[in-house]
Parts: structure tokens; C-alpha cells; sequence
């Protein structure tokens, strides 16, 4: 018994050795990434699925048929996309829509990842039909992750309708959301600006406020600057500089400029050294509520201190320009405009005036705000 045993153990080890052998010298031939060599690593290791696709691959480079190639991988094995994904895209290539479409379904059904699902909205784009392409772009996008720029591409191509677009193929998914609210801010494409930035602002993410912010200044919707919990604009925000501003929006906006110092004090301080330019603009905002056509006044209290007359400051705001007056205590001015659209830009300018040097002191402000004269 024992020397049948041992006898046994013998055997197993050299069919052991020899089927190592033989992995080890289909694996050499392999290597070599010439036809015959991987036809050889096949003949020693016909179900190797690697092996198998690089000898598909290379009869598609030489013209020939990979497809009886394909269909032994996909065989082999039942749950791999890849050899059906391949087989579906050589069978459209041939013009058998149905076979491609029959073999990237059953890609979907083994595999249901992004890359099956962005397949078949490639797909169903390259054959016209809408609908399932809709279906599957809005799947792939689901699943999707990095860098998601061809696939808005794609969105749009299909269709230039904006709403369309955010509908039917962008997901209630926040990463993806914002990935395409930054996608149209960076193409450019306002008509969709709105429309996603309001989708994202009710995921309600804090560390995506940058973004919505970046959109509201490039929009300046009312609603969505609404949305991200500020007042509607109806008038002045901030008329006395208030600590909470925001920089955006329908907001004050402190305009950097060399030589100028932004400091908030009572209200707000704008300090000159002397070097800033001739011209510059210091402060802007986006006044909003307004009604076209309605005849409004702006209204101002400044002082300075350093700042001979003329100063030189100037509110400027609908092709109406108010003199800022030179006053060591704070003294009231104002000027009226009236809006053609429901918003106005608001700004402070400095221009030298004509004859003296560029100036050194600062001006303050406040109580900055507009009343109808309705």
C-alpha cells in the first residue's frame, strides 16, 4: 500500500511539473507578441482568455475576421463585457444593427458598470434613436467618475436644448451635478447655467458654494442667489457694508487695485498711498429688483479725509454719473437713474483729476441705498 501511495504522490508530481512546464513555455511564446508565437501559446493553452484577445486583436490589424476569436473568449468566459462589447461594435461596423446591439445588451447584462452603460449610449447616438440613448447616457452618468467632459459633449450633440439636457440626462447625483454646472460655466453655454446651478444648490453641499456663487455672478438669477439663502435682491444689499457680505452676486464686490486698501469700519474705508492708478474701478454691485423704466435714486453718505476737491470718486450707474463732494464730516449726496432691465451695475470709480497729483487719503461710506420715485 504504501509503495502504491508513494507511487501515486510520484505521478501527480510530474503531471504537476509537466502541466508547469507547459504554462511556462506558453507563456515564453506569448511574450514574443508575434502571431505565430501567440498562435503557439494558444495551441499550448487553448482556453487562456488573454492569449485569445491578442490573437482577436491582431487579425483585426491584418483585416481578418476576429469575430469566431471573440465569440470562443465570450464563451469561455460568461461573465467578461470586454469580448462582447467588441463583438457588438465589429457587428455595427458591418452594418448588423441587431446583432451589435443584441451582443452590447448582453455586455450590459454580465457587466452592469459605466462602461457597458456609456457603450450603449454611444451606441444608440450613432443610430438615431433618442429615446434609448436618453436612457442610457442618463445610466452611464449614474455610474460615472474623473473626468465626465465627453460625455456632456456628447449631450450635446444629441440635443442644443438646455432643459432637455439637464432632464432627461443628468442624474440626481451631486458629484455629477456639479461636474456639469462647472462643465457649462466653462463652455460658456448660459442658457444652461441657471438651470443646473439651481439642481445643485438644492443638494445643498456647503463645500459647493464656491461654484454656485461663481454661477450667480455669471447668471444673476434671482432665484438661485434666493436659493443659496440670501434675500431676493430689491435693492441695495448691504447698504452699510454689513461684516456678512459675500462678495457675489447681487453683492458688494471690492475691486482690488494697487495702491488701494479696502478696510471696513463704520461702513466701509477706501484708503489711497498715492500709487494707484490714474483710473480705476473700486467697488461694483449688481443692484437687482428693480422695474425698468421706473425712475430711482440712489442715495450716499461719504467723508473724506486727505482728498482735496475735486475728489475725483464718481457713482456711476445706468449711464449716470454722481460726484462724490470732498467733506471731512459725513455729508449726504445722491443722484437718480432710471433701469431699462430689473438690475443695474453699481460703481465706484477714481479718475485723477485734471491738474493735481493722484491721491493720498481715504474715503468713507455709507448708508449707500435706492428709493422709487414712484
Amino acid at each position: 500500500m504504501y509503495y502504491v501511495l508513494r507511487t501515486l504522490i510520484c505521478v501527480a508530481l510530474a503531471a504537476a511539473g509537466w502541466w508547469s512546464i507547459r504554462l511556462a513555455r506558453a507563456d515564453a511564446a506569448f511574450r514574443q507578441h508575434t502571431p505565430p508565437e501567440v498562435a503557439r501559446a494558444i495551441e499550448l493553452e487553448p482556453e487562456n482568455g488573454e492569449y485569445l484577445a491578442t490573437l482577436a486583436l491582431q487579425a483585426e490589424y491584418t483585416g481578418q475576421d476576429s469575430t469566431p476569436l471573440l465569440e470562443e473568449i465570450a464563451r469561455l468566459n460568461p461573465r467578461a463585457s470586454a469580448p462582447r462589447i467588441r463583438l457588438g461594435l465589429a457587428a455595427e461596423l458591418r452594418g448588423d444593427v441587431n446583432q451589435g446591439e443584441r451582443w452590447l445588451q448582453e455586455a450590459y447584462s454580465v457587466d452592469r458598470q459605466f462602461e457597458t452603460r456609456w457603450t450603449l449610449a454611444n451606441f444608440y447616438f450613432r443610430q438615431g434613436k433618442t429615446q434609448e440613448f436618453w436612457t442610457w447616457m442618463r445610466s452611464a452618468l449614474e455610474m460615472s467618475y474623473g473626468d465626465r467632459v465627453a460625455a456632456f459633449d456628447l449631450c450635446w450633440q444629441a440635443s442644443n436644448d438646455a432643459g432637455e439636457i439637464l432632464d432627461r440626462a443628468i442624474p440626481d447625483r451631486r458629484e455629477v451635478v456639479a461636474s456639469y454646472l462647472a462643465y457649462v460655466l466653462s463652455h460658456h453655454r448660459q442658457a444652461a447655467i441657471a438651470g443646473a446651478a439651481n439642481k445643485l444648490a438644492k443638494i445643498r453641499i456647503s463645500e459647493d458654494l464656491p461654484l454656485l456663487y461663481s454661477a450667480t455672478d455669471a447668471v444673476l438669477d434671482p432665484d438661485l442667489w434666493q436659493a443659496l439663502g440670501n434675500p431676493r435682491p430689491n435693492g441695495i444689499t448691504h447698504p452699510n457694508f454689513e461684516k456678512a457680505h459675500i462678495g457675489h452676486g447681487f453683492d458688494w464686490i471690492f475691486v482690488e487695485a494697487p495702491g488701494v486698501t479696502h478696510q471696513s469700519l463704520e461702513g466701509h474705508r477706501i484708503r489711497f498711498n498715492g500709487q494707484q492708478p490714474e483710473s480705476c474701478e473700486l467697488l461694483r454691485q449688481v443692484v437687482g429688483g428693480l422695474r425698468p423704466g421706473t425712475a430711482y435714486t440712489l442715495h450716499w453718505e461719504t467723508r473724506t479725509q486727505g482728498i482735496a476737491s475735486p475728489t475725483g470718486l464718481a457713482w456711476r450707474i445706468d449711464k449716470t454719473t454722481g460726484e462724490v463732494a470732498a467733506s471731512e464730516d459725513w455729508s449726504a449726496g445722491k443722484m437718480s437713474f432710471t433701469p431699462d432691465s430689473d438690475h443695474a451695475v453699481l460703481e465706484l470709480v477714481y479718475h485723477r483729476p485734471e491738474g493735481q497729483v493722484r491721491t493720498e487719503g481715504s474715503v468713507d461710506l455709507r448708508q449707500v441705498l435706492t428709493s422709487s420715485e414712484e
